[in-house]
């Protein structure tokens, strides 16, 4: 597809997939990230605004230096998630049984005016929680405007939480609180996650003349078997395959995947993620508040349909080539694709030359939530490091990343559960954050349209795009 922009020179974007409103646009050297900082809970992560004018100075990271870069970030993340052992589902959080009081309520709040709501986590049997560490996700929409913004929740560590909204528009608006997973569910599926990389089994098709052969594939094999490896010797990343007799490793041409019966959870963890017991809303209770404009208060409805389309200026006819990159594995997917379709990521970005109308748009995420953490660090510390490179040698390529999705509720949670994306969505930001990169908040956006699908309605990845237009137009 060819398109011209406003300027008439070419332009070349290049979208970097694994798998795409408060939002956040960085520009030149501004940027607003999540920074780790530890002991915080789940639920602290500060948004800053920090400027890196040194950050194109800085040398590329040694690939030697990755393994303590590594731990570093998962021991931050063990902070914030510590365990909580239970013996009964009772005595685990409960939203029917917790408490939701909004703070200083009234007839009508003004637009643009703070809305917070305090609640007090309970058990099963009503007992008073103790802990935080619950996972929340917080909205406030009014589906007659079709319009959303995700809440900020605050954790005490105490069992009790402070959820703020942003009345954005005026009209009758609805709040959203659902508890997705008690924290003894957190802790559960961190612990497990951590613990094996067989919840996904790879088979990989090699070309053996006339019969193909078909084998068992992963990033870790345990086999005596004789393996292939396929290794960036560099960035240290692997995928194998055992050898089929009497056929070269090089003849892998085809792979597929499919999840494979396998659980590190307990019986009585698992019943925490049973399709009843997660995002369970904790405002049923509560009616529609009137939000009117108030004299007295301005504000901006970033919502307003239209409000930035007046900036685009795009011709469908020429100048932009638009080229799509697949990640290298762990690519899931039920359908047999072809390997020679897929690279890793950090190679591709060695490869671009890069300047001021090269764009780079970089998503990853659905993909890696199967696998222990340190896979997905690892990915992005090497294309962290690439784009640093690129930097280095094109200070002015853009480069954008792009922000997972949230995802059904109706997964297999202990593979695809939302806090497995949350915690990469939090390590992707603190990885990514001294870097002059642009951010696409898809993670904030699909909780603020409420969309619970990996692949969000047309109208919320519109939107998206528009994020993306109007940022590099």
């Amino acid at each position: 597809m060819t398109m011209r922009i406003a300027n008439h020179k070419s332009l070349l974007v290049l979208f970097i997939t694994a798998s795409w409103i408060t939002f956040a646009v960085i520009q030149n050297s501004t940027k607003l990230w999540t920074v780790l900082k530890s002991p915080l809970s789940l639920h602290h992560w500060n948004f800053i605004m920090k400027t890196h004018p040194e950050a194109a100075l800085n040398p590329a990271v040694s690939p030697a230096e990755t393994e303590p870069r590594i731990k570093r970030i998962v021991e931050k993340l063990d902070q914030l998630i510590p365990p909580r052992p239970f013996t009964n589902v009772s005595s685990t959080t409960s939203a029917t049984h917790s408490r939701a009081t909004l703070l200083s309520p009234r007839d009508t709040h003004c637009r643009g005016a703070r809305l917070d709501v305090l609640l007090e986590m309970r058990d099963h049997l009503g007992r008073r929680k103790e802990y935080g560490g619950d996972f929340l996700r917080a909205r406030v929409f009014s589906p007659a405007l079709k319009a959303g913004a995700s809440g900020k929740v605050t954790d005490f560590n105490n069992g009790t939480y402070l959820v703020s909204f942003t009345l954005f528009w005026e009209g009758r608006v609805s709040l959203s609180v659902l508890l997705i997973h008690p924290s003894e569910g957190v802790s559960a599926l961190w612990r497990a996650r951590n613990q094996g990389y067989d919840r996904v089994i790879f088979t990989g098709h090699f070309n053996r003349g006339p019969s193909p052969v078909s084998t068992d594939c992963a990033l870790v094999l345990n086999s005596s078997a004789e393996l292939c490896e396929y290794r960036d010797t560099r960035d240290q990343e692997a995928f194998y395959c055992v050898k089929p007799p009497h056929v070269p490793c090089a003849a892998l041409t085809h792979m597929h995947s499919k999840n494979k019966d396998v659980s590190y959870l307990s019986k009585q963890e698992r019943s925490l993620f049973e399709r009843s017991n997660v995002g369970v809303e904790m405002m049923a209770k509560f009616n529609a508040i009137t939000v009117s404009k108030c004299n007295s208060l301005k504000s901006v409805d970033l919502h307003e349909s239209g409000k930035f389309r007046k900036q685009l200026a795009v011709d469908l006819n020429e100048n932009i080539n638009i080229q799509w990159q697949k990640h290298s594995y762990p690519l899931i997917g039920s359908l047999t694709y072809s390997v020679k379709e897929i690279e890793y990521i950090a190679q591709v970005i060695d490869r671009i030359g890069g300047e001021k109308n090269t764009i780079i748009v970089i998503s990853l995420g659905q993909h890696f939530r199967p696998f222990p953490i340190d896979v997905f660090i690892r990915r992005a510390l090497n294309i962290h490091d690439a784009v640093q490179r690129l930097l280095l040698r094109s200070p002015d390529t853009v480069v954008i990343i792009k922000a997972e999705n949230i995802r059904e509720m109706n997964v297999d949670m202990e593979r695809f559960s939302d806090f497995h994306g949350y915690i990469q969505y939090l390590a992707l930001k603190d990885i990514f954050q001294d870097l002059n990169v642009g951010i696409i908040d898809a993670w904030d956006i699909t909780i603020a349209y409420g969309t619970n699908n990996v692949h969000p309605p047309q109208s919320v990845v519109g939107n998206q795009i528009n994020i993306l237009l109007n940022f590099i137009c």
